[in-house]
């Protein structure tokens, strides 16, 4: 991050610690509860945001020159290297009848043969051929092809539609300030550490909720992270539909003793960044965490995490160091299961039609905000409008 910002964001933040409040909005706002439990909203989300925006899928790294790996999120994810470098995505599924084409996780590129009745297509999506092929003269061959979904690469990272559609644009997707933000971080220099795959049975949006706001903090995670961060302080910015979030720690003060050319806001709190649609990074002083959350039905929900580092840790101390603080994070992301599981209980009671957002809860106001605009739908009220 530029120092510019990062020196705005610090004052704006230690201004706040002395009046005693955290960033907020003018006025509260509410949100209705069946957001949460209707399955055809649940079916929306899938199929009219999550499925037509680019989400990712895979770092850069994960897929080398002349080779392929497969990814089965919201549709089934053929993404192929080829010798030069190009990448392609290709929804996995033979055209002849629908079956899941490759089985393997990853692998070199192939010649990739159906296995329910031999249709064999080349790492290009191009159908090469059909056993009997008699079968079907007259079927135009090109409608058979492989249906190609768009990739990118951007942050070091693989973005993938899992529908047809135009190229993706990352850096109009993105914004300036982001772009900006993320290319400072040199995530295409970092290795993956401790991938993880947790699935979870809560709603998708409960579990990005929990990372969107700190005023939980100092009563969920008090055997956690609740000592790190100052109560209940935040600052929240919208690019769009993307946020960020800079939540501040307990250090906050320590920085009015450095000059300003030294002032570093990784030491001062958290940068938790949600990437519309579904993708949460949380920036620490070291390292950064990714999780991607996706439905996994109506009342669950799947997180594909992993963590960057700058560098492959070369001494055991240094991966114990790593491990220690995934472990916190993870436990701090169990507690928030935890509670996300209480909540979707509360809320099927039906003791409320709607859930309430502070003042300083705007990343959730504009979350589902921004569900409500794709979707032409509106369940966000807030308070004294009209």
């Amino acid at each position: 991050m530029q120092h510019a910002t990062q020196v705005e964001l610090l004052r704006k933040a230690l201004a706040l610690a002395e009046q005693g409040v955290s960033d907020c909005l003018e006025t509260a706002s509410s949100l209705a509860v069946d957001s949460y439990l209707d399955e055809a909203r649940h079916r929306r989300e899938r199929d009219e945001v999550l499925r037509r925006e680019p989400v990712l899928v895979a770092r850069s790294s994960e897929v080398a020159a002349g080779r392929f790996i497969t990814r089965d999120l919201l549709a089934p994810l053929l993404l192929v290297r080829d010798e030069a470098g190009r990448l392609r995505g290709f929804l996995n599924v033979c055209k002849h009848r629908g079956t899941q084409l490759v089985a393997e996780v990853e692998g070199p590129n192939r010649v990739f043969v159906c296995p329910y009745h031999a249709w064999a297509y080349n790492p290009d999506g191009q159908l090469r051929g059909i056993p009997h092929g008699y079968g079907f003269e007259g079927v135009e061959r090109g409608c058979l092809n492989l249906t190609e979904v768009p990739v990118a690469e951007c942050f070091g990272a693989i973005w993938a539609r899992h529908s047809p559609g135009p190229a993706l644009d990352m850096p109009a997707f993105f914004g300036p300030e982001l772009m900006a933000d993320f290319v400072s971080f040199g995530l295409d220099e970092h290795v993956v550490f401790d991938p993880r795959d947790i699935r979870r049975p809560v709603n998708w949006k409960l579990t990005i909720d929990t990372f969107l706001e700190n005023y939980h903090v100092a009563k969920a995670h008090q055997a956690t992270i609740d000592h790190l961060f100052w109560p209940n302080l935040g600052l929240f910015e919208r690019f769009g539909r993307h946020i960020r979030n800079y939540y501040v720690k307990r250090n906050l003060r320590e920085v009015q003793a450095r000059p300003e050319a030294e002032w570093d806001l990784r030491r001062h709190g958290n940068l938790l960044y949600f990437l519309w649609p579904n993708t949460l990074v949380l920036v620490e002083p070291d390292h950064i965490d990714f999780s991607s959350v996706f439905p996994d039905g109506p009342l669950a929900t799947r997180v594909l995490g992993h963590t960057l580092l700058a560098e492959e840790p070369v001494t055991e101390k240094a991966r114990r160091y790593f491990e220690k603080n995934n472990e916190i994070l993870y436990a701090a992301l169990e507690e928030d299961f935890a509670m996300a599981a209480r909540v979707q209980e509360g809320i099927r009671a039906g003791a409320s039609d709607r859930l309430w957002h502070g003042r300083y809860e705007q990343a959730l106001r504009w979350f589902h905000q921004g569900l409500d605009e794709a979707l032409g739908d509106e369940r966000v009220e807030v308070v004294g409008r009209g």
